[in-house]
């Protein structure tokens, strides 16, 4: 007999990085976490998105670098912290998290559609402005939705 676990709390997906120049990034985390790249494309706004897995566990969460090369200086704003992004189930518990930071003051970004790239997600801040990313649906390729 096997069991089914199925979870209600979100899977850990990858972590977001804004960098200047991505093929630096993974030549860095390649030689020191022996990572690799796994999807490498530019969305319709010309940013470069880089995806990196570690080779020997496919099942960890992702490095995700947004290139950037000439960062604007932020206080508090999504390029001065990493993202730490997790995959919820379903569009309503995006909405419901979108809706309880809203009313506890936390809110970065609000429910809404990002592309085929982002998926439908909002963004959260905890109380150290570090930032929680929570999507549904995010697809590497147009048309694909895992």
């Amino acid at each position: 007999m096997a069991l089914e676990f199925v979870s209600h709390y979100p899977e850990w997906h990858h972590v977001l990085f804004k960098v200047k120049d991505a093929d630096l990034s993974i030549h860095f985390y390649s030689e020191y976490l022996g990572m690799g790249a796994v999807f490498d494309q530019r969305d319709g706004d010309g940013t470069r998105w880089v995806w990196m897995r570690f080779s020997e566990n496919p099942y960890a969460p992702l490095f995700v670098f947004a290139e950037d090369p000439h960062p604007k200086a932020t206080a508090g704003g999504v390029a001065a912290h990493p993202l730490f992004s997790f995959r919820l189930a379903d569009l309503k518990p995006v909405e419901e998290i979108s809706a309880k930071a809203k009313k506890d003051n936390c809110l970065v970004e609000p429910a809404s559609y990002g592309g085929h790239i982002k998926g439908y997600f909002c963004v959260v801040s905890d109380p150290d402005g570090n930032l929680l990313e929570f999507s549904y649906q995010l697809s590497p390729k147009p048309g694909q939705t895992h």
